[in-house]
């Protein structure tokens, strides 16, 4: 079910009552009409442990002060676990999602 590698975890960040944000975040996609959702994600840790986690899904907007910097880099796909903490998702952690979440993500079929 949850079978399509969305990425790897290279950094995250604990905010208050957001919960555990990881890093990369991706592209808004340009198909449709991206509404924010929420998801189950599998967790695979660097030493193997498995878990499922829940997770939040949502743009955020970039407060970047330079005019030059495109607006692919102020708005952003990131994803949050609301009820997680660093130490569930260590960095290089692998995250997998379902299809249809990977295809909203990432604006593109698994």
């Amino acid at each position: 079910m949850y079978d399509c590698e969305l990425l790897k975890v290279e950094d995250h960040f604990q905010l208050q009552n957001i919960g555990l944000t990881v890093a990369p975040d991706f592209s808004v996609p340009k198909v449709g009409k991206w509404n924010d959702f929420k998801t189950e994600a599998r967790i695979v840790c660097p030493e193997g442990k498995e878990s499922i986690q829940s997770a939040h899904v949502g743009t955020w907007h970039f407060n970047i002060r330079d005019p030059k910097v495109d607006i692919d880099k102020r708005w952003r796909v990131v994803l949050s676990f609301p009820d997680s903490d660093k130490t569930q998702i260590p960095i290089g952690s692998v995250v997998f999602v379902s299809e249809e979440a990977y295809s909203s993500i990432r604006g593109e079929h698994a």
